[in-house]
């Protein structure tokens, strides 16, 4: 039937939700990228273990009645009972390709925001605040988007062998969603952190762990089916694929943890000669034996000693912003002006103030004043 399809698919959207807050609140892991690593591995493992258990429960309840009137032939009937199983996956797939992959599409979340803002109010009266909350960004959630593509190959290994009907829905699924991400990704989702690609490994080691159970899950059927040379021959492909697992992780995982001796060395050196290049560019003289590392001294150029104090202990006055962005305000242009002219009477000391700032500090009119009092600023410029 199609409700325990709906009922997976509800439960699937729900557990990211949990799998985060026992990251946060439990774990109490400190980073975004160690949160969506966390969620990333136990979304995984739920769903593999969800796989197998549907696959073996569901052929075991499907033929209880079958193997208990015929004790004998128990492997017989799982032999047979095994590949109608997957027709609870394939509507599993068609689900996800005519219901999910268009949800991410149309963003349901801010659709449902602006229907709900314009429905209770005018869109001229709605403030450019709240419109911005309507289209604010969206990041890329990697510990719910990457288990569900998981999710669709291991199963794919799955029934690859016992039921290849599967492959085309697979397949459509995929294209499906390098259209969908492709453009998500390039033109809706912006990134909060960079973790170097550090979420890869553990999505190639999931996935060839994946591999590994589909295997054994292939073997033990050719073994049901009364095959003899077939789980002889499929035998090693397991072991295989868990020394081509550890051979990633030796050659590949560990040595992208750290940056080597080799590349911190030719990236000094790469950040030393843009150095040179640009300061004999702009001086028109060589700067060959100054005895002076210049990518160090561009960088020491760079560095902000305000860095690390809190913004608002550093920022300047802010401005006003128009009612709405792109769209030209007379009142508030009008504040603006008052304001940087206010800006610049302050920045000079009494002894150098220009005279005629002063008379025009002076001339300021009524209306700039009043327009200050209704922007919510204070008017201390007369």
């Amino acid at each position: 039937g199609y409700l325990p399809v709906v009922g997976l698919l509800s439960l699937i959207l729900i557990l990211p939700i949990i799998f985060e807050q026992i990251a946060i609140r439990y774990e109490h892991r400190k980073t975004v990228s160690d949160v969506q690593r966390s969620m990333l591995g136990r979304y995984f493992y739920y769903q593999l273990v969800n796989i197998f258990l549907t696959v073996t429960a569901g052929s075991l309840w499907d033929s209880l009645a079958d193997i208990l009137d015929h004790p004998g032939n128990i492997l017989m009937i799982l032999g047979n009972s095994l590949p109608k199983v997957v027709g609870y996956f394939i509507s599993l797939l068609i689900t996800k390709i005519l219901a999910g992959l268009p949800i991410v599409v149309l963003r349901v979340g801010a659709l449902g925001r602006k229907l709900f803002l314009l429905s209770i109010f005018s869109q001229a009266k709605v403030t450019q605040r709240e419109l911005d909350g309507i289209y604010r960004r969206e990041r890329l959630l990697y510990g719910w988007e990457y288990p569900s593509q998981l999710l669709v190959i291991v199963i794919c290994f799955t029934y690859a062998c016992i039921c290849p009907i599967i492959l085309p829905f697979g397949t459509i699924f995929f294209v499906g969603s390098l259209m969908v991400y492709k453009k998500q990704v390039l033109y809706v989702y912006t990134p909060v952190f960079e973790s170097g690609g550090s979420m890869f490994p553990d999505a190639s080691n999931y996935m060839l762990q994946g591999l590994i159970c589909s295997q054994i899950i292939l073997i033990g059927y050719t073994l049901i089916r009364g095959c003899v040379f077939e789980p002889l021959w499929l035998m090693p492909l397991p072991f295989i694929t868990l020394w081509i697992l550890r051979y990633f992780r030796r050659c590949f995982e560990k040595a992208a943890l750290q940056l080597s001796l080799e590349r911190a060395v030719e990236r000094d050196l790469v950040s030393d000669l843009k150095t040179k290049l640009k300061m004999e560019s702009v001086t028109d003289t060589p700067t060959s034996g100054t005895g002076v590392s210049m990518g160090f001294e561009e960088r020491r150029e760079k560095f902000n000693a305000k860095l690390y104090r809190q913004p608002i202990l550093t920022a300047s006055s802010m401005e006003p912003m128009s009612y709405r962005r792109d769209q030209y305000d007379s009142v508030t242009e009008e504040v603006k002006g008052a304001i940087r002219k206010h800006r610049s009477m302050v920045k000079e000391t009494p002894q150098k103030r220009n005279p005629a700032l002063i008379h025009e500090e002076n001339r300021l009119s009524d209306e700039s004043v009043e327009s200050l009092r209704i922007m919510g600023i204070h008017s201390d410029l007369v």
